[in-house]
């Protein structure tokens, strides 16, 4: 039976984008969900999403699990590449399967690229590795990140990889009983990760229980990392920053003038934008309305919706996010009223195409139980 890249529906189009943004390939995969995108520093478009296998399983430590967590089911991790800026991409392999596959809510793989070394990480009753050292061929076997058996069980995490091919990883940590982000590092693609340490506690004992951490380094090697805070009540973005050639962040710092008192989870972690010189924005919501924010100036609002993600490109910076079942976008130079990218559509990634040749957007799209992953190049 052919893969399901195999059988992609792949096709030039120009779809509910406006003027500002027309499609110029779109790449439909079916049963798919919680993509992930990286460009590679030769240029290669890759992409890694999950699928999940019908019946749920149990937790490995017996107990039933709730919340916001989504059902755990047997689930496979596939990983594809493409060498033409995302208009096509070359059949997917499948990297791990996985007993407790934690998909969905952004909860899923994620993964980054130097050359022909390629890192997926991905969440179970642990947070795992996988790697390759030639282009995705062939695949070493899985290795835990977390030092503390079943700390990162809540399935929210981020990767970052520096322009030196340093790979970082943070993630929701349970290991105190509370939740705090932790992080962990390795310098030979994931085979390996050093000791875990802690990126924030919350004075008030945990962060946000549900919401995604995000990091990213920029060009330099400065990092940045932001998670949703939990402080007297309130759930706000807060960002933290580790300069290139330090080991230690500094000071975290609140993200916008105005707070949200809200006695539950948003589940909605947002997305850091490099800025070049060491400097950071980002993009998030704040009680159903999306906002952009430098690090040091003034909120901006964007409209009403949730789970937006960004990048600069040239002077403006392009955002996307969902606003009721739609997926909308808008560029902030020039304050361009917001276009309809898709419908029915969420769980939105983007990143931008060498040499400022438009970017590469991947989503979820259609029913909730029966996703699939749509991948679209955009000039």
């Amino acid at each position: 039976m052919p893969s399901a890249i195999a059988r992609f529906t792949i096709y030039l189009a120009a779809v509910g984008l406006g003027a500002a943004l027309p499609a110029h390939g779109r790449t439909e995969i079916p049963g798919a969900a919680q993509p992930q995108l990286t460009i590679a520093n030769d240029g290669r478009v890759w992409l890694a999403y999950g699928r999940l296998g019908e019946a749920p399983v149990a937790p490995a430590d017996g107990q039933k699990h709730t919340g916001h967590q989504p059902p755990r089911r047997a689930g496979d991790v596939f990983v594809a590449c493409s060498t033409d800026g995302g208009a096509s991409f070359a059949p997917a392999m499948k990297v791990a399967h996985v007993p407790n596959l934690m998909l969905g809510m952004r909860r899923g793989p994620r993964i980054a690229a130097q050359g022909d070394r390629v890192t997926v990480t991905y969440v179970a009753d642990e947070l795992r590795a996988v790697r390759s050292v030639d282009g995705g061929k062939t695949w070493g076997a899985p290795v835990a990140v977390n030092d503390v058996p079943r700390s990162a069980r809540e399935g929210l995490h981020d990767l970052a990889t520096a322009p030196d091919g340093r790979c970082f990883v943070t993630w929701l940590d349970l290991r105190n009983g509370k939740t705090e982000l932790s992080s962990a590092e390795s310098t030979d693609g994931g085979a390996s990760w050093g000791k875990n340490g802690q990126v924030y506690r919350s004075p008030d004992a945990t962060i946000c229980e549900c919401c995604h951490p995000t990091a990213l380094f920029d060009a330099g090697g400065n990092l940045a990392v932001m998670w949703r805070n939990a402080i007297a009540g309130n759930r706000d973005m807060w960002l933290a920053t580790r300069p290139a050639g330090s080991t230690q962040f500094w000071s975290a710092q609140k993200l916008g003038e105005g707070t949200w008192t809200l006695n539950a989870c948003p589940m909605d972690g947002g997305r850091i934008v490099a800025l070049g010189g060491g400097k950071f924005s980002a993009v998030w919501q704040r009680a159903g309305e999306v906002f952009y924010s430098p690090t040091d100036g003034a909120e901006v609002s964007l409209g009403m919706g949730k789970q937006p993600v960004a990048f600069a490109q040239g002077a403006g910076t392009l955002v996307f996010w969902q606003q009721g079942s739609d997926l909308v976008s808008t560029r902030l130079r020039g304050s361009t009223a917001p276009v309809r990218v898709a419908n029915e559509a969420r769980f939105p990634v983007v990143v931008p195409l060498p040499q400022a040749r438009g970017a590469v957007l991947a989503y979820e799209q259609g029913p909730l139980k029966e996703p699939n992953v749509v991948v679209q190049v955009l000039p």
